[in-house]
């Protein structure tokens, strides 16, 4: 998820640099869809983190708790997640509207696969490893889900403005599909942006690897994600095959993990203890030095001797 989002977010930076007056709605997406997914994989990687290092993760020295507490307003800071989740929906919506009303093919916002009129992606009734680590499923079902979710909000919304409910109140009793449809155009994204950055890339092992990777990505989002059961696009007994492949991606993956890990460069000031010989960092000859242990133990004996 790591690499993915990192291709998403280099991606971000170059419309921003590039940006022109007729591009300004595309960057306000896209920076909606990947500051919510971006912070939301975050807050998850932090707790996932702090559980596997069980205590560890709880020494401040280790920095996985008070990365959870700085990282935490970053859900609802600069636009709450579910929110932006939203207006990604809106803007969606108000493209397809304008394309209808002017009869012509939407091609914004990366909605030319996505639209009603375009190809309906065919999804194998019995999904295999091999079928779900091929990048054309892999980009059909994550344009099935989009187009899909994308007609069935602009339905509900149609039809309830037919009625003549006012739209604040349409969108508020329609946030659910609003949110699915928002998380859906994301995941989209990031895989468009993995894919582009796969296809510079020559033959060879760095290549494989991307493409474990990738297909790490579009399975977890499958597996977890739970609009994908919901709505039909995966039924139960292709979910469970899914789930089967989540685990031999990351049996497969597990070799390069280290490798993976330190091509992100991240210097040694910034980790902490466990990132090296926590063994070591957590002998008694190491922590017996420690002068606030010292002035701890000082303390401890002052209130044991006082009962």
């Amino acid at each position: 998820m790591r690499y993915a989002l990192s291709f998403a977010s280099e991606y971000l930076k170059n419309i921003y640099v590039n940006r022109t007056r007729q591009s300004i709605k595309t960057v306000h997406v896209v920076s909606s869809a990947l500051k919510a997914t971006s912070t939301w994989h975050g807050m998850r990687t932090l707790q996932e983190c702090r559980e596997a290092c069980g205590g560890q993760g709880l020494k401040t020295e280790n920095h996985v708790g008070h990365l959870k507490s700085e990282f935490d307003v970053q859900l609802t800071f600069e636009g709450d997640n579910y929110v932006l989740m939203q207006q990604i929906s809106k803007a969606l919506l108000k493209e397809i509207l304008v394309a209808k009303r002017r009869n012509k093919p939407v091609k914004g916002l990366g909605l030319a696969r996505a639209g009603p009129s375009s190809a309906q992606a065919i999804i194998p009734s019995h999904l295999t490893s091999s079928a779900l680590r091929t990048a054309q499923f892999q980009t059909d079902i994550f344009y099935l889900r989009e187009r899909d979710l994308l007609h069935r909000f602009e339905t509900e919304v149609s039809q309830r403005e037919a009625r003549g409910e006012s739209m604040e109140h349409i969108f508020t009793v329609t946030y659910q599909i609003a949110e699915d449809l928002g998380r859906a155009f994301s995941d989209r994204l990031v895989l468009q942006t993995f894919l582009d950055v796969v296809a510079t890339v020559p033959a060879g092992s760095l290549k494989d690897v991307l493409g474990l990777l990738r297909s790490m990505y579009t399975t977890i989002v499958m597996e977890e994600d739970a609009s994908f059961l919901r709505y039909g696009y995966l039924s139960t007994d292709n979910a469970a095959v899914v789930r089967k492949e989540v685990l031999k991606l990351c049996s497969e993956v597990r070799p390069h993990a280290l490798a993976l890990v330190t091509s992100f460069g991240i210097p040694d000031a910034l980790l902490g203890p466990i990132a090296f010989n926590w063994i070591d960092a957590n002998a008694w000859s190491s922590v017996s030095d420690n002068d606030t242990l010292k002035d701890n133990d000082t303390v401890f004996s002052f209130f044991t001797n006082m009962l």
